[in-house]
């Protein structure tokens, strides 16, 4: 017999309404200047922090976190993007860093970086990416080499979230034993961060580059051992970063929807009438909400699943399916919402089009839809595609 309650718990209730709160009186109302002027808010950041429901969600509290779990971090992070998708995608990707020293890294690593980050007193980023590819993370060129007691790195990445604004890095290098994943601070001699790329969406979420010159790192830096980088990487990328990018895509499509449908509810056309009662907007209206639905059902059993003890590489088809659908139906709300209030649709103060601009950018973060649909195809049949 299966048993399913759909019900949140009092808690989770509560971080929920915490959010929604912080959000609507914090976020919303500096949103469309951050975007456009967009400055990294690192007080807001760190308030949110303080709120108990940030970067150290899913953090043990003996490093600073708050041991949430991960369903109440989906559902606080809905509420963040819904405000502002940019703040949604640094909930997103500076956890991901932690995750991995808390599952890898050795108890002096964990002590020294996790609880400054977890209570947004700093910055970190996971830097795997590189000018060759980012779908192929096990391409690596960024080399470390053993010299004495240090490992001296050269490369470079790109595409980085929060690369520019961050305190600490970790990377993946090429070592003898294999791919290797090391952490280093801002300030070390030989390490360029950024400067911060151009880009259309969640641009105060601020991307760029990171170049490693002779930069010498001292071998305790080492996360793990030689040749478990990717192995590390891919688990914050999945069990972290793929359900923080479904957040923010759900996020966005709930704020687009709400919007949408006051607009329509209020404007006024053929003798006074709503919008909102033409049949055929009733219908497309319909179709944006029952693919939300889905979206949110999707993200919240990834969540279940997570809390449940499960292993990014044992829902790895849960949350690659989940991370596309939710990304796709995103985009496609927000092109169905301007299409839906026309003229008023395009104007910068309206905010659609910033959702939209939000909203493509989930398609690539976390892993790209198309390599999440690959991942799911080689789970459904066993069979490594042609070109993956």
């Amino acid at each position: 017999m299966v048993c399913l309650d759909f019900s949140l718990t009092p808690e989770q209730e509560k971080l929920k309404n915490i959010a929604k709160e912080f959000a609507e009186k914090e976020l919303a109302p500096k949103a469309r200047e951050l975007d456009k002027n967009p400055v990294f808010p690192r007080d807001l950041l760190k308030r949110i922090c303080e709120l108990g429901i940030g970067v150290g969600a899913i953090i043990p509290k003996e490093y600073g976190g708050n041991a949430i779990g991960h369903l109440a971090r989906i559902l606080v992070n809905i509420e963040i993007a819904k405000a502002s998708a940019f703040m949604g995608l640094a909930l997103q990707t500076i956890p991901i860093g932690l995750w991995v020293l808390l599952h890898f890294g050795n108890e002096e690593q964990k002590k020294k970086y996790i609880p400054e980050v977890a209570k947004g007193e700093k910055i970190a980023c996971l830097a795997a990416t590189e000018p060759t590819g980012g779908s192929d993370i096990a391409n690596v060129n960024t080399v470390a080499k053993k010299v004495g007691n240090n490992y001296v790195v050269n490369g470079s990445k790109v595409f980085i979230t929060l690369a520019p604004e961050s305190d600490v890095c970790l990377f993946t290098a090429k070592t003898e034993g294999g791919v290797s994943l090391f952490v280093v601070e801002k300030g070390t001699e030989g390490l360029i961060l950024g400067p911060a790329d151009e880009r259309e969406g969640l641009r105060a979420a601020k991307v760029g580059g990171i170049r490693f010159k002779d930069c010498k790192i001292p071998e305790e830096n080492l996360v793990g051992k030689e040749g478990q980088g990717l192995r590390a990487a891919l688990k914050g990328i999945t069990e972290v970063g793929r359900p923080g990018n479904i957040a923010m895509a759900v996020g966005i499509s709930e704020a687009v929807f709400e919007r949408t449908l006051q607009f329509l509810k209020d404007r006024k056309l053929y003798g006074g009438k709503a919008l909102a009662g033409l049949q055929g907007i009733q219908f497309t209206l319909a179709d944006m909400y029952m693919e939300i639905e889905a979206s949110k059902l999707l993200a919240y059993k990834v969540g279940w699943l997570l809390d449940q003890g499960k292993t990014g590489v044992e829902i790895g088809k849960e949350i690659a399916a989940t991370k596309a659908y939710t990304s796709e139906v995103a985009k496609k709300v927000a092109f169905k919402a301007i299409s839906l209030c026309g003229a008023y649709g395009t104007l910068p103060g309206f905010d659609l089009i910033r959702y939209l601009r939000d909203a493509l950018e989930t398609d690539a973060s976390a892993g790209a839809n198309n390599v999440c649909r690959m991942l799911l195809g080689r789970e459904l049949t066993g069979i490594l595609s042609l070109g993956g």
